[in-house]
C-alpha cells in the first residue's frame, strides 16, 4: 500500500511537472525576447538562454512619445477593469443570493440562460451595443467599455457568488431573522462578511476578463488607448520591433500575474468549487 501510494504521488507530481513546463514555455520564451537585443531575436541562432541581457526595450514601449503609448493603455485598462469589476459585483452580489436563497419559479432556467451566453460569440453582442452607445453619442469613453464588460462578465460573477452562496449555512440566516435582522441587516453583516472570499474571488475574475478584452476596445475606442489594442498597435509599424513587442506584453502582463499571485487562493477555490457536488 505505501509503495503504491509513493507512485501515485511520483506520478502525479511528474505530471504537474509536464503540464507546468507547457504552460511555462510561452512565458519563458515571451520573457527571454523582451530582455535580448533585436539582432539576437531575429537570429537563426537563438538559445533557449540568454546570452546577453539588456532592459533597452522597456524602456523605449515606457516613452511618452512611443507608437503603442503602452503606459496611457495600462492605466485606462486599470480603470475600466476595476470599475467593470466593482459594477459586477454591485448588480451580482443580489442577484445571485436571490438565485441562491429565494424560491423562484425557473431559477434554474434563469442561471443556465445567463450562463449560455459565453456559448455565444461576442462579436453577436458588440455590434448592436456599439450602435447603441453611438447614438448616445457614449463611444470612444471609459462607460463605452464598463458598460458592455459588465454585461459580458456579469453572468459569470453570478455564477461565482451563487456557488459559495449555497455553501454559506442558511441556520445563520434563519437565526438572524429570529434576532430581528431586516433583510437589508442581513445581507450587510451576515452575508457580506462570510462571501468575503467569493468577493474576492468575482473581483478577480471579472478584472482579468475585462483586462484581455481585445475586440471590444477595437472596435468601441478609437482615441482611447487600451492596452490590449496597444499592443496591437506593433502591427501598423513598417518595421515591427520584436524585442518591444514582447516587451510591452511582458509590461502588460504584470497586474494579471501579481493578482494570480496574490490571491491564488481564492481563485483555487473557485476552480474546486464543484467538486464536492
Amino acid at each position: 500500500m505505501k509503495n503504491r501510494l509513493v507512485l501515485k504521488k511520483i506520478f502525479t507530481y511528474f505530471f504537474a511537472f509536464i503540464v507546468f513546463l507547457i504552460m511555462f514555455f510561452p512565458l519563458y520564451g515571451l520573457i527571454l525576447t523582451s530582455i535580448q537585443p533585436e539582432n539576437i531575436i531575429r537570429s537563426r541562432n537563438l538559445s533557449f538562454f540568454p546570452t546577453e541581457i539588456i532592459f533597452t526595450h522597456f524602456v523605449e514601449v515606457l516613452k511618452p512619445n512611443h507608437i503603442s503609448n503602452i503606459y496611457e493603455g495600462i492605466k485606462n485598462s486599470l480603470i475600466v477593469s476595476s470599475l467593470t469589476a466593482f459594477l459586477c459585483l454591485i448588480l451580482g452580489f443580489p442577484a445571485s443570493y436571490s438565485l441562491s436563497r429565494l424560491n423562484l419559479p425557473g431559477k434554474n432556467l434563469i442561471l443556465a440562460a445567463l450562463i449560455s451566453v459565453y456559448f455565444l460569440p461576442t462579436i453577436i453582442f458588440v455590434i448592436p451595443l456599439f450602435v447603441i452607445l453611438v447614438s448616445y453619442q457614449l463611444d470612444d469613453t471609459i462607460l463605452s467599455l464598463v458598460v458592455p464588460y459588465t454585461a459580458f462578465t456579469l453572468p459569470f460573477v453570478i455564477w461565482i457568488l451563487k456557488t459559495f452562496i449555497d455553501k454559506l449555512p442558511i441556520e445563520v440566516e434563519e437565526a438572524a431573522k429570529i434576532d430581528g435582522c431586516s433583510v437589508f441587516q442581513l445581507l450587510s453583516l451576515i452575508i457580506f462578511p462570510l462571501l468575503r472570499p467569493g468577493l474576492i474571488a468575482a473581483f478577480i475574475f471579472a478584472f482579468i476578463l475585462a483586462w484581455v478584452e481585445f475586440l471590444t476596445p477595437l472596435i468601441f475606442t478609437n482615441n482611447l488607448k487600451i492596452s490590449t489594442v496597444a499592443l496591437g498597435l506593433f502591427r501598423s509599424t513598417i518595421d515591427i520591433k520584436i524585442g518591444q513587442q514582447a516587451a510591452a506584453a511582458v509590461i502588460t502582463l504584470i497586474p494579471v500575474v501579481l493578482l494570480m499571485i496574490f490571491f491564488q487562493q481564492y481563485i483555487t477555490k473557485v476552480v474546486l468549487s464543484g467538486s464536492n457536488k
